[in-house]
């Protein structure tokens, strides 16, 4: 997205010729406030928009005081927008008052709405140029500037319902590490300006060999992170692998200087019936990162073996021990 352009024209609305008075009606949308990624836009569509921690829900929050099925958003055939508590376990507030369960409650447009303990939004409705306007703001505060990928603070907001997403699929969930080698000597032997063109061009790798459903990411200085749905170890082992290769094999251009750059992975998966925590997958990728590039660097290294050498190295230790 071009995030340059600021100054949007829109055409006026087309009037009916019979019906001079009659206007488009514009988008409505509840932007979120607290309690995920600030500034996202959740379009209100259809006859009903269910708000819960369910997959059933229209829009899903990720938040334990949030109910399963926590409340519903509909219109009626005058254009009203109403909210209803379905009976949550820690209420549905308006405007800072708490609403009786199973009442509808209209809503005005600039409306605070709190679902339980944290995810507060505002319900608004946008024309087509406060909503371009909108979403480019959003798209700001998630993006890296250099890169284009996702920042590091979106991607920990996002990697949990990521997880959650792979689980009910049946899937598991890998995290690749990954971290440009020698990258301080590119910018001190070629400058900042090819250091700043490899890490775009690690982010160009990243997106061209990666899916929709995976979640890239800037992690920090020359570390990136992506997160994907897996079926097993080996099925991450290999992805990670392939771009390790696809890297190697690229050409960087900065100035008149052409440039190859390698970089180390560190894998680590949560799978069905093995799960970890979030932190686990990432600090564990994070250590088989450390060991790809004390091993030489250039290279996948996979989290669960060094974790299995660990265990047996522990093992052996106790029983000289006894």
């Amino acid at each position: 997205m071009d995030l340059k352009a600021t100054t949007h024209i829109c055409a006026s609305p087309v009037r009916d010729e019979e019906e001079t008075h009659v206007f488009p009606t514009s988008p409505m949308y509840l932007i979120i406030v607290h309690g995920g990624t600030t500034g996202a836009l959740l379009r209100i569509e259809g006859a009903e928009t269910r708000l819960g921690r369910g997959t059933e829900s229209t829009h899903q929050f990720h938040d334990p005081t949030v109910s399963r099925r926590h409340a519903v958003v509909t219109q009626d055939d005058e254009g009203q927008t109403w909210i209803t508590d379905l009976g949550s376990s820690n209420g549905t507030f308006v405007d800072n008052k708490r609403i009786p369960p199973r009442k509808p409650i209209q809503i005005e447009d600039g409306a605070r709405i709190q679902l339980g303990g944290t995810v507060v939004l505002k319900f608004v409705t946008l024309d087509p140029c406060d909503e371009r306007f909108q979403r480019e703001m959003y798209e700001r505060t998630v993006r890296d500037n250099l890169t284009g990928l996702y920042n590091r603070a979106y991607l920990l907001e996002q990697i949990g319902p990521l997880c959650e997403r792979n689980f009910i699929r049946g899937l598991g969930t890998a995290v690749l590490m990954i971290d440009v080698d020698h990258f301080k000597r590119i910018n001190d032997t070629h400058g900042h300006d090819a250091g700043d063109a490899a890490l775009r061009e690690v982010a160009k790798t990243l997106r061209d060999s990666t899916r929709s459903e995976d979640l890239v990411a800037r992690y920090g200085g020359e570390e990136f992170l992506v997160a994907l749905p897996t079926s097993s170890k080996e099925q991450a082992l290999e992805r990670a692998e392939q771009i390790r290769m696809f890297l190697a094999d690229r050409i960087i251009r900065a100035g008149r200087r052409e440039l190859r750059i390698t970089a180390s992975f560190g894998v680590s998966c949560s799978l069905i019936g093995r799960p970890r925590t979030i932190n686990a997958l990432i600090s564990t990728a994070d250590l088989a990162l450390y060991e790809a590039k004390r091993a030489g660097r250039n290279r996948v290294v996979d989290a669960s073996q060094l974790l299995a050498e660990g265990e047996r190295r522990t093992e052996s230790c106790e029983a000289l021990a006894v």
